[in-house]
This record gives C-alpha cells, structure tokens and sequence, in this order.
C-alpha cells in the first residue's frame, strides 16, 4: 500500500502516466519552441488535436519543470515562449475557441511566475497586458469576473508601461482599457462608458492618424462604440459623435488595404444608424440594413464565422424596426437572420451571444405578422426564458432588466389573446409581479429607456387587472407608474419609435384618469399637452384618443362648445383611419352633447349612427345605451312639440 501511495504521489506531480500527462505536454511545448517564425502557427494546425483539456491542465507543470535550477536568462527565455504560445492562440482560428483562450491565460499566467516584474518589467508589463486581452474576451466563467480580471492587469501594466517610457504600449494599453470599460458590467453602466470614453481620448493622444493610422482608426473605432452607447450627456449628439468616429476610422480602413476592418466598422456604423435620433428614422434603418450588408462582404460565414454571426444579429434588429418596405416581411427577414446567428452562436460556445440573440429572436416573434398569433407568444415566452439562463440578476444585470421586462410585455400579450378571464388574470399578475421585480432594482435618480419601459409596461398591466378585479389599489398604483414615466422620459431618452410615444401617450391616460378622479383642470393640461406632442407626430389614432379624452374633461368642466369642438376633430381623425369604434364612440359624445345643448334632432342623427356601429361592432351594452338616449331624445323632442316651445334644429 505504502508503495502504491508513493507511486500515485509521483504521478501527480506530472511525471509518471497520471491524468495530466505532463511528459507529453512537455514533448510538445520544447517541440513549439524549436519552430521559428510561420512555423509555429503551421505546428499548431499539425497538433490540433492535441490542444486539449489535459494540455491545459499541464501547462503551469511544464514550465515549473523547464525553468527548474535554470538562470534568470533561461527563465527568461521559456516565459518569452509561452506568452508567444499563448499569443498564437489568441487570434488562433481554428480549435475550439473557448479552449484556446483558456490555454493562452494558463500560458500567460505561469509566465508571469518567471517574470518577476523588478527584473524583467516591461516583459512582466506586456504579458500582464496580454492577459488582460484574454480575460476581456474569456468565454468560460463568469463574465462580470472576467472584465474586472481584465482591468486588473491592464492596470497593472500601466504601473510600467506609462506615457513618457513606452508611448505606443501606453496607448494600446489605454484602448484595451477603454473596450474593457465599455463592456463592464460592475459599477454604474453610466460611469464606466465615461472611463471608457476617456481611456479611448488617452489612447488617441498618441495614436495620431498621421503617425499611427492603422491604432488611430482602430480606437475611433473604438470610441464610436461607447459614444454609441453612452447614457451622460444628449442622446442624439452622442450617436451623432458615434457616426462621425466611425467616418473617420474608415478613412483609413478601406476595403482594399483593411478588408477586416472595415468590415467591423460597417458593422459598428450600421449599430449607430439603427439607434439614431437625428434625420428621418425610416432612411436611418436603410442607413443600418446597407453598412450590416457591406460587412457582409467580408465577413463571410466560411472565413469569419463570429463576425458574421454578430453581423446577422444586427441586421436582424434593423430589420425587425425597417419602416419601408413590407412589415411582415421585413419581421421575417429579421427572424431569418437572427436565426442565422444562433447557428454560430450556440449557448455553449458563446453564451452570452447567444442569450443576448435569443433575447432579440424573442423580440421579434412577439411583433411577428405571420404564423399563429398564440404561437409567436409562445415562442417569445420560450426565448425570453432561455435568455434568462445566461442573463441572471447577478452576472448580467442590465441585461437581465431588460429581459425580464420584456417577458412581462409577452405575458401582457398573452392576456390580451385570451378570453377566458381567470387566464388574462393570471398572465397580468405575472407581467406585473415581473415589471415590480426589476423596477425594485432600478435607480430612480438616473432612469434609463428600459426604466421608462418598464414603469409604462406597469401602468398599463396595473390599468388592465384593474378593469377585470376593479381593485382601487391597481388603480392608484397605475397612476403612480404611468406619473413616474412622464416625469422620468427626456428627449435624450428618444432613442427609438416606441419613446417617441411614451410622453404623449402616457399624458392621454393619465389624463383621462385624473379626469375621472375629479382633477379635471390638471387632467385636462396633461391632455392638451399630449394633442400637442402627438400632432407632427403622424400617429393619428393617438391624437383621435387623446383629442376624445380632452372633449370629455371640458364636457365635465360645463364647457360644452369646446367639448363639442374636440369631440368633432376627434371623430374627423378616426374616420380618417376607419377606426370603427373611435367614430361610434365620437357620435355617442356628440349626440350627448348636442343633447344637452337642445340640438335634438342632431342628436338623435348621432345617436342612430353611433347605435348601427354598435351593431356591427357586435357590442350591444353600448347599443342599449345610445338608443336609450334616443329615445330619451325623441320623447323630449315630442313634448317640446306638444307645448309649442319649438326645437333647436
């Protein structure tokens, strides 16, 4: 037994027929390093195979065995070598991705035990700088982890790579600063794109378009993302900077000299353009669907499967907002297209892709024309539900806002599909206990689009359970929600079609609600205001809504020839959109109001077409309502008759 123990000890040091087997990894590493030049990538292709899990396991074995009793310069040499190693296999393109990532940080890693920063510092600097590129794109662990291992050692480059020593290492370092913070997930998502933002403007002090042209138009690049992404300052100068930052990288990343580069920043451009505020949205989308097709050119399936798979993502979002074009059909190109992406982007290989992907698949079937209403939802919910497996409270945690509001937005979808009552009811209870579970996360100093969202999507899940259980406290709630919406939403925030007509709408219900809880003079400026925004607007069943709303407060408030007035531009509007239970709806108003003024047989013609769309609407409260009222009418007009008094006409 006491022979066996000592065999096994033996063998976990590496050197015997262990799992790791050490001697082998050894073979190949010596191998590696007696290669020059293009040979090493070529002897990497011709071992493929054996850049495996056992190798990783091996790798800080092999180097405690090969600089053992040797000098500082040997030392030196070996850890020179495995960061070579593991620089190869940053930007290898064959082998398991996730796996080649994991080998460069284990070969970087145990080079950093040779090169002890006071004797060799600016190869201990580089190195740490290295290992800060392969934490910022490791698959494995936890993202949030990740990012943060990154700016650790980028900062801890800096401590020997500054301004003055090493110029040009000091800006790369900066720009990989500046990627690394614009993807953080930790701290304030506002405050890490500011520190992006500035690493990139550090980086660019050196890297001058005319001495560096090459670094300088890949940290505007750069730079362009994080304008394209950043929450401080307006909104629409942000992406408007985005734009120009992607311009000015492609001055020198044209397709002949830089096809790759000029691919990705098509790509980045056609991101910028999909989220623009300034100009016309509808030629803003064409904008995005003609740079994602551009870097499709390059960025085929066969040579750059990833780039192309980010490359379909984002032409699926483009096409699932295009305003030209037919909207089923451009639904169904951005279906197919993000389809397309997950083929790449499986949850295994990229997980965070593929759940941001999925997530936007999601989007798309819940806006979906074609195909089963009831089965797009249920394939909105599933997707939804998958994304949420990567992006949990914890790791993701914007991400995981926005998904999760978005599931509640499927689930209030859902409800509005079923008749059954106990089934709307509990669909509502689940979008509203989803919308309360992220908004309790959020901070309401500083409200995001998604919050805005979110605080909307509550009001209307609370305003609809409400019309079902007449609960007092949904009612309350609602207004609550709908009031913290429109005092959170700023033109910064209008960033896409839906926030355009977040203000106006929110005004228009809430409006009316403070008009039917006795606010009529605060309702009331709430629902002009509204008819103001919505006007150049173009979306006409709004404005008809809100013009509806605003003659029932002036009707409450006794001024009954303004209500009158409203109610007529309400209807001219429905009727512009045949929207049949707008323009029966107007006629009822109207016949009420001309009632009450003694216009009874213009009441009565308004109270008839208001009952025959009733009618054929199929909605016969409504139709025992107004021919109550024309009756009521016609009895009033007889006696009026019968005493001689006449009647107003």
């Amino acid at each position: 037994m006491a022979k066996q123990k000592a065999k096994t000890k033996k063998q976990s040091l590496g050197f015997g027929e262990s799992q790791i087997p050490t001697r082998t990894a050894k073979r190949f590493m010596l191998a590696f390093g007696k290669k020059e030049g293009d040979e090493h990538t070529l002897f990497l292709v011709e071992n493929l195979e054996k850049l495996d899990e056992s190798l990783l396991d091996a790798l800080p074995l092999v180097f405690e065995d090969m600089i053992k009793g040797e000098s500082i310069d040997h030392r030196r040499a070996i850890a020179r070598l495995f960061v070579h190693f593991g620089n190869l296999l940053c930007e290898f393109p064959r082998g398991t991705r996730w796996l080649n990532l994991e080998l460069a940080i284990k070969a970087y890693e145990a080079a950093l035990h040779g090169l002890v920063q006071k004797d060799f510092p600016q190869d201990w600097a580089r190195t740490q700088g290295n290992l800060g590129s392969a934490y910022s794109d490791r698959i494995r662990g936890e993202r949030a982890e990740n990012l943060e291992k990154a700016i650790a050692a980028y900062n801890r480059a800096l401590q020997v790579l500054t301004r003055d020593d090493f110029p040009q290492d000091w800006a790369r370092t900066q720009a990989n600063l500046g990627s690394a913070y614009s993807d953080r997930i930790r701290g304030e998502r506002a405050e890490n794109l500011e520190e992006a933002i500035a690493a990139y403007n550090r980086a660019l002090q050196i890297f001058t378009c005319e001495d560096f042209p090459q670094d300088w138009a890949t940290t505007q690049r750069g730079l362009g993302n994080a304008y394209s992404d950043r929450i401080r300052g307006d909104r629409a100068e942000n992406l408007e900077e985005a734009i120009a930052a992607c311009d000015r990288a492609l001055h020198i990343y044209t397709r002949e000299d830089f096809p790759q580069g000029w691919a990705g920043t098509q790509g980045n451009l056609g991101t910028a353009y999909r989220n623009r505020i300034r100009g016309e949205r509808a030629e803003n989308l064409e904008e995005a669907i003609a740079a994602c097709d551009r870097a499709l050119h390059i960025y085929t399936r066969e040579d750059f499967p990833q780039n192309w798979a980010g490359t379909q993502g984002n032409l699926g979002l483009a096409y699932s907002d295009r305003i030209h074009g037919d909207k089923p059909g451009n639904l169904e190109q951005a279906v197919t297209a993000l389809n397309s992406c997950l083929e790449i982007y499986t949850q295994d290989a990229f997980p965070e892709a593929w759940a941001r992907n999925q997530h936007n698949l999601a989007d798309a079937y819940l806006k979906r024309a074609q195909g089963s209403s009831e089965k797009n939802i249920e394939q909105a919910i599933s997707l939804y539900n998958q994304a949420a497996e990567v992006f949990t409270q914890l790791a993701y945690p914007h991400k995981w806002f926005r998904n999760q509001a978005h599931l509640a937005a499927a689930y209030l979808a859902r409800a509005s599909l079923q008749s059954i009552e106990n089934d709307q009811l509990a669909n509502l209870n689940t979008a509203i206990a989803l919308l309360k579970e992220v908004l309790e996360t959020a901070d309401p100093s500083a409200p995001t689009p998604d919050y805005i969202d979110a605080q909307y999507q509550l009001g209307t899940a609370l305003m609809r359970r409400r019309a079902l259980t007449q609960d007092a406290t949904d009612l309350e709630q609602s207004l609550e929600a709908y009031r913290i919406a429109l005092k959170a939403i700023s033109p910064e925030h209008y960033d896409r079609e839906k926030m355009w007509q977040a203000l106006p709408e929110t005004q228009t219900i809430l409006g009316s609600r403070m008009v039917r809880d006795g606010e009529w003079h605060k309702g009331l400026e709430l629902l002009k205001a509204a008819i103001t925004e919505l006007r150049p607007k173009g979306d006409l069943l709004s404005l008809a809504n809100a013009y509806h709303e605003a003659g029932i407060a002036y009707e409450v408030l006794g001024h009954t020839e303004d209500a009158r007035i409203y109610y007529r531009d309400a209807l001219r509007l429905y009727e512009k959109i045949h929207h049949e239970p707008g323009i029966a709806r107007s006629h009822h108003s109207l016949g009420a109001i001309l009632s009450s003024k003694g216009y009874l047989s213009k009441a009565m013609v308004e109270f008839q077409k208001a009952r025959e769309l009733y009618e054929k609407l199929g909605n016969p409260e409504k139709v025992a309502e107004v021919e109550g009222l024309h009756r009521a009418t016609e009895q009033g007009k007889q006696e009026f008759e019968r005493l001689g008094l006449g009647v107003t006409v």
